[in-house]
């Protein structure tokens, strides 16, 4: 009997850990929109990076897409100028932890901490509080949740992963994309990856061709939520 229960908790802590947000946890986060809205958010992890953000601001810009940031606090302090071009430009800059850190493996405090210096590097710049934390690698559990829900923010994590950071080609993200978008979809990018900005004019026209609008994740979430 012991040995089934244990098995019970270990399987329930490998799905909490790494398994998808299901219906029950959606009001402590977004992992996609709804699938019977046309729209897409475009989110970008780990930067700001030294070179390649004017490049990706400028192809956003001019093809009139605000997208979603999740930075790391110390590249937004080290390059605040960067941080503040993105924030000027009506991107939505949401937390990424201070150190990049695995945060699943920090105590509650330790989570609590890395995302609140990266909310002070954000409140130094005069740029709001951040509403949403995207977990380092994805990975969250009940240590996650419960260092949230005391800084009440959302856990924004991602329905269709480019891989970008792989050094895939620009082809192969445009092909992923276009094969696999659905309603809803949340995509995850990186910041200061060359392919992914070579990438991005296809798939924005491509994907507003088939009438796809696209929002920052705060939108396609908080949208007819009291």
């Amino acid at each position: 009997m012991l040995h089934r229960l244990m098995t019970l908790a270990l399987i329930i802590f490998l799905f909490i850990e790494h398994g998808p947000l299901t219906s029950e946890r959606a009001k402590y986060g977004i992992a996609a929109g709804d699938p019977f809205v046309h729209e897409i958010a475009l989110t970008f992890d780990d930067g700001p990076r030294e070179h390649g953000m004017q490049e990706l601001n400028t192809v956003l810009i001019n093809n009139g897409v605000h997208a979603t940031f999740f930075l790391v606090g110390k590249f937004a302090d080290r390059y605040s100028n960067i941080t503040l071009m993105l924030h000027d430009a009506g991107h939505e800059l949401e937390n990424h932890s201070f150190t990049h850190p695995r945060l699943y493996k920090l105590w509650v405090e330790k989570i609590m901490r890395e995302a609140e210096r990266c909310d002070e590097v954000f409140e130094s710049l005069s740029i709001k509080k951040t509403a949403f934390l995207r977990p380092p690698g994805g990975g969250f559990n009940m240590k996650i949740f419960n260092a949230m829900r005391r800084m009440n923010k959302k856990l924004g994590l991602w329905s269709l992963n480019t891989a970008d950071y792989t050094g895939r080609p620009s082809e192969e993200i445009v092909r992923l994309v276009l094969s696999s978008v659905r309603n809803g979809d949340v995509i995850l990018m990186h910041s200061g990856t060359p392919n992914t900005v070579e990438a991005l004019p296809e798939i924005i026209q491509k994907l507003k061709e088939r009438g796809f609008t696209f929002v920052r994740l705060d939108e396609l979430y908080f949208r007819g939520r009291s």
